[in-house]
């Protein structure tokens, strides 16, 4: 029977209505929901301080790694507040409130994975084009591309309310964005819209795979060709720096599959997968925020997390064309 049909009754946005009480495992969802958004904000808001505050980020990357994790802050907020509070208590508001936390999440989270190809793409920049880097990533440039993605990203979240019967919204029965079906008859459990939303990011997602792959080759080339040692400073930056873009595609990769297979459903039988892809792809902004204190230390030294770097060890790792401020 359908998830919207109330005693045989059609009840349009009954899917993201909660139960009016709360299960064990409504609960746990909810406050798992819960604690991995909240830090994945408190996280998040110090990368965004670290990149203000510190010089060696006030750069194209900087620029781009801080509008992603905006992006990301911004989703996670609205899980704080929305998402994981309905999905552990179960009230059951008005289905605009469910619409609203999607179009924003949606919104904010596709900002971040769109950003997150821009990150890889300008690694891959650095390694394989460091004399043209300046060039192809000045101050205009990277603005123009920020400005554009964010525009990109409003367009592709239109599409839910220009192709017909497309609308999805936060439920917290099923844990996951659910497709709101139009009228008792309609057979069709998925958004169109969102069927194709959903592929799209699961082909970005591949293709910042790929390119973070492309990026590691060339990495390794250049230390065979040019007998670089395993402990020289170059090296081991173009590595860190490889690192904090590729930690993202594993989480991410998981995400997509399971959004792919869900694909915003209103079943039972795929309601673990929705936790899933819901779930992880939370995780992934987490371990987003959490790879810049992890790979850098200059930013654990700055945070009095790690032992004082020297300046030699500051300069080798911001002394290359792609590291240092932009002009």
């Amino acid at each position: 029977m359908s998830a919207n049909m109330s005693e045989g009754s059609f009840i349009y946005g009954s899917e993201l209505q909660g139960r009016g009480y709360a299960t064990q495992t409504d609960l746990i969802v909810g406050i798992t929901i819960w604690i991995i958004a909240v830090l994945a904000i408190v996280f998040g808001i110090i990368n965004i301080f670290v990149v203000w505050k510190m010089p060696i980020f006030h750069n194209s990357f900087g620029a781009i790694w801080m509008t992603r994790t905006i992006g990301e802050v911004g989703a996670n907020i609205v899980h704080v507040v929305y998402s994981a509070p309905v999905t552990a208590y179960q009230p059951v508001l008005p289905p605009i409130f469910g619409i609203i936390a999607f179009t924003s999440g949606l919104f904010l989270a596709c900002e971040a994975c769109v950003m997150h190809q821009i990150v890889a793409t300008n690694r891959l920049v650095a390694v394989c084009f460091p004399v043209r880097y300046r060039t192809i990533f000045s101050k205009r440039n990277t603005a123009i591309i920020i400005g554009y993605c964010w525009i990109e990203v409003a367009a592709i979240m239109s599409l839910y309310y220009v192709i017909p019967c497309s609308i999805i919204g936060y439920s917290p029965k099923f844990y996951e964005y659910i497709f709101i079906k139009c009228d008792a008859n309609d057979d069709r459990d998925y958004s169109l819209a969102g069927t194709i939303v959903n592929r799209s990011c699961f082909v970005l997602c591949s293709i910042a795979s790929l390119t973070d792959a492309v990026t590691l080759s060339k990495i390794i080339h250049i230390r065979v060709a040019n007998k670089i040692a395993r402990n020289n400073s170059n090296f081991n930056r173009d590595v860190r720096f490889f690192a904090q873009t590729a930690v993202q595609n594993l989480t991410m990769m998981i995400s997509c599959a399971a959004i792919v297979i869900a694909n915003n459903g209103a079943m039972k039988e795929t309601v673990y997968i929705s936790i899933l892809a819901f779930d992880t792809l939370i995780l992934t902004h987490l371990s987003n925020s959490l790879v810049l204190v992890l790979f850098n230390r200059e930013v654990r030294h700055y945070l009095g997390l790690h032992a004082p770097c020297t300046k030699e060890q500051i300069e080798s790792t911001t002394g290359r064309e792609f590291i240092g401020r932009d002009t």
